[in-house]
């Protein structure tokens, strides 16, 4: 069990909840002043990135370095990273919100689950490596 419960994946944790809060919180308000599924998603998901990678950088796997160019390379595979659970993700939700009719915050929160997961997977394996 200490294996998989150590320093970085409860910093990972820990960091997740603050990023879903971000993530939820902005989806939240977005749908609230009136866009649309996937615009809201867009702009919580942008935010979420820009948090969760500075404390991924920083806090989670402690990346070492601060060079534009390291900078470039590391942000670059993080987006790329994120697009492609972005891209699940929005699909996702506008099949389950705006085609079977499900409550759109929840269903938000539901497919963050597995964004998470995938995250740190790709994180893990593909960005801070």
């Amino acid at each position: 069990m200490t294996k998989y419960l150590n320093r970085e994946t409860i910093s990972y944790l820990i960091f997740g909840v603050l990023t879903t809060i971000i993530g939820l919180g902005s989806f939240a308000l977005a749908v609230h002043v009136g866009l649309g599924t996937a615009t809201a998603n867009t702009v919580s998901t942008v935010l979420a990135v820009l948090f969760a990678y500075v404390t991924n950088k920083i806090f989670v796997f402690r990346s070492p370095g601060w060079g534009l160019k390291l900078l470039l390379v590391e942000f670059g595979k993080f987006c790329g990273a994120r697009l492609v659970t972005f891209i699940m993700e929005t699909l996702l939700l506008v099949l389950l919100v705006d085609v079977l009719g499900f409550h759109s915050v929840l269903m938000k929160g539901f497919t963050m689950v597995l964004v998470v997961l995938g995250n740190y997977i790709l994180s893990k394996w593909v960005v801070f490596r």
